[in-house]
Order: C-alpha cells, then structure tokens, then sequence
C-alpha cells in the first residue's frame, strides 16, 4: 500500500475513532413502528431506504441510513494545510416486518454508516440495496480529492442467516485515472474464493492486457455487521475490509 493510501486510512480511523467516543450523541432507535417515521429520530436526515425479504419470511423488511442535524467538526491536517471537517453522525437501522404492518427492530449500527474524513473528499457513502435472494448490500465510494488519480468503490453482501447478518461477499474495484487499469477483488466467503481480475495497457503493442488469479482460502467462521463494527478495519488477505 502506498504512503498516501496509508495516510488516509489513518485519517479515516482516527476520524471514525473520535466519533465512536462521542456515543452520547446516538439515539436509541425505536424497537417498533408501524411507518419510517415512527422509526426515524425526529429531524435526522434519510440518506437511504430500501424494503425488501431480508429473512425470508415473506414480509417486507426495512433497511435506512440516516444522519444527524447536529453538525460536529473535527480537525484536519494532512502536513501540508490545515482544515476542519464536518461530520454529522450517521445510523443504520434494521428492521424486519411483523404482521399487522408493524416493523422490529433487529439491528442499529453507530459506525457502519461512514462520512467525509477530509474536506476535499467526495461523499463516501452511496447507498444500500436488497438483492433479489435478500442480500443486504451496502456501497460505498473513496475519492480523497477531485487532484487525486485514483479511487475505489467498495461492495458488502450481508446475509441475514445463524441469526445475525454475515458478511457473505465482498467486492473492491480499484481504478487509475491517467492509465485506466482497474484492477478488482471478489470475494466469496462463503465458498472462501476470491477472484482477482486487472486490465492494464500494454504501452508497446497498444493491447488491454487482462490478468485473472483465483486464491482459496480458511475462514473459521463469517464475519457480521457487529463483528466488523466500522468498514475497512478487518485486514484480510492484504485487503482493509
């Protein structure tokens, strides 16, 4: 990893760090509701929603990502200059669908959801889905600066199984501005295979050349939304997930 990557890990752990000593400034969210906004905080933000079949039940589940009106800053300084960040706190609740139209609380996370770590960065967070086969997929997108030639999209697949949601896949795509080489990173836990598929020129013959590299892997057991606590923290093969 490169000085400059690892400087921005760092900023992004120290900034999310400083938040998660703030807890004080969560909310409890609501453990029932009949409606979104029985179950949203009064005045905070919906940044995402999405309804789904999470558990298989056959009744519409509800995931939302949403953030604080209070504005917080936190001091930037990346050697050469000096700034301040805001940051407002942001929340990920799920809830599965009872009967009656009623929804239940069954998870809020206080630091799944991640903000700004600079302020020349663009939003890190770009959503969340359900899959067809009630995958929950959280996105997420790091440009540090609009000089900086390269960034990364990230993709979690978490799966609602052993009573908790595992991490069942994982996907990195990390592309270069100037040459255009991608190279991306699939992981499937729960086969412990990842892919890793790269483009690159060939500035001699003026051809794409495509490389493809298959590693299995041991994995105890499956990692969870609890388990992970904050996005890129887990370092497995070489990889900040």
């Amino acid at each position: 990893m490169t000085n400059i990557k690892t400087h921005f890990l760092w900023l992004f752990f120290l900034a999310h760090g400083l938040i998660a000593q703030s807890k004080s400034r969560y909310p409890e969210l609501s453990g029932s509701g009949s409606c979104i906004e029985e179950l949203i905080p009064s005045g905070w933000q919906l940044l995402s929603e999405v309804r789904g079949d999470l558990n298989g039940d056959g009744l519409e589940d509800v995931v939302f990502a949403i953030q604080s009106p209070i504005k917080e800053t936190i001091e930037y300084n990346d050697g050469y200059q000096s700034d301040t960040v805001n940051i407002n706190h942001r929340l990920l609740g799920i809830y599965f669908g009872k009967r009656k139209g009623k929804f239940k609380k069954i998870l809020q996370s206080n630091t799944f959801i991640i903000n700004r770590y600079t302020p020349v960065m663009d939003e890190p967070f770009k959503g969340i889905e359900i899959s067809p086969n009630g995958e929950l997929l959280i996105n997420f997108y790091i440009w540090e600066c609009r000089e900086c030639t390269s960034w990364s999209s990230y993709e979690y697949r978490f799966k609602y199984q052993n009573k908790a949601f595992e991490l069942t896949g994982f996907e990195k795509v990390d592309m270069q501005r100037v040459s255009g080489n991608e190279t991306s990173y699939t992981i499937d836990f729960q086969n412990r295979k990842m892919t890793i598929n790269s483009s690159g020129s060939d500035e001699e013959n003026e051809e794409k050349v495509l490389q493809n590299q298959v590693i299995k892997f041991e994995l105890s057991q499956l990692q969870t939304i609890k388990s992970l606590n904050e996005p890129f923290k887990w370092l497995f093969q070489n990889l900040h997930i």
